[in-house]
């Protein structure tokens, strides 16, 4: 009875037949040293399946939960990957907002250079559009404020340097209130970064929102000075302007350009 009770214990539905048999033995009275030793091996069989099976569950569950682990993984790598594409298309939205911009402001220098065209001398015109080789182009010396800081953005735009600083310090100072003048000192700063005085950028920058703290140029100018505290290693100083950007310019394009550069220096 204490071998069947045992039995009972240890195996599953395929070894109640061996109980069975085993409780029968007795009854009949014929019962052998041969028939208990086959019993016995059958019950020790039973259990090593019984014994393997459990491990085969076991190393299933352990695949099972690798799997599932891995493909946690995966999610978590392709929502950051969805993160940065999501950044990536913000920053070129940015882009293209301040390109149509420009290309706004554009258009309406050309209407305003073709007319003032009309009225500057034949001479003049062609001096200031086609300079002779290795003379630098006089900046629009006459004309209205809108010609001038647009013949300085195209000599910008054509990599001419040297001629755009002189045309931009030109509209300054004929024009230092003028609704434009925050462009032009921006661009005034951005050419000094492109000549790697960095330090003197950093301050025609800063200077922006001292003369002009109304502006839309202001987070701009702040969040590029950050990225030349950045590039000079000044990591601190760049976090700090980067928060304040993001804090008293939320809604600005420079506010989110400000969270995802901060989100990369941490």
């Amino acid at each position: 009875m204490m071998m069947t009770t045992t039995m009972a214990t240890r195996t599953p539905t395929g070894m109640w037949a061996v109980a069975a048999l085993v409780l029968a033995l007795p009854v009949t009275g014929c019962a052998t040293k041969h028939d208990i030793r086959d019993l016995h091996d059958q019950m020790v069989e039973l259990a090593a399946r019984q014994d393997s099976l459990v491990r085969e569950l076991r190393r299933q569950a352990r695949v099972t939960q690798d799997t599932l682990r891995t493909q946690s993984d995966q999610l978590f790598d392709f929502r950051g990957e969805i993160s940065r594409q999501l950044r990536t298309i913000a920053e070129s939205l940015t882009t293209i907002e301040a390109l149509a911009g420009e290309n706004q402001r554009g258009i309406a220098g050309i209407r305003d250079q073709l007319a003032n065209m009309r009225r500057m001398p034949a001479r003049g015109v062609a001096g200031a559009l086609n300079p002779q080789p290795g003379q630098a182009a006089p900046v629009a010396e006459t004309g209205d404020a809108e010609a001038l800081y647009n013949a300085a953005i195209e000599q910008f735009n054509r990599g001419q340097l040297a001629t755009a600083r002189q045309g931009f310090r030109q509209f300054v100072d004929a024009y230092p209130n003028h609704a434009l003048a925050p462009d032009a000192y921006f661009y005034l700063a951005d050419i000094l970064a492109q000549d790697g005085k960095l330090d003197d950028a950093v301050q025609a920058f800063q200077a922006i929102g001292e003369r002009f703290p109304e502006s839309a140029r202001v987070p701009d100018a702040l969040y590029r000075v950050a990225l030349i505290r950045i590039e000079q290693g000044k990591t601190d100083e760049a976090r700090t302007i980067l928060e304040r950007i993001r804090n008293t310019y939320p809604d600005s394009g420079a506010a989110m350009l400000a969270r995802d550069k901060l989100a990369e220096i941490r």
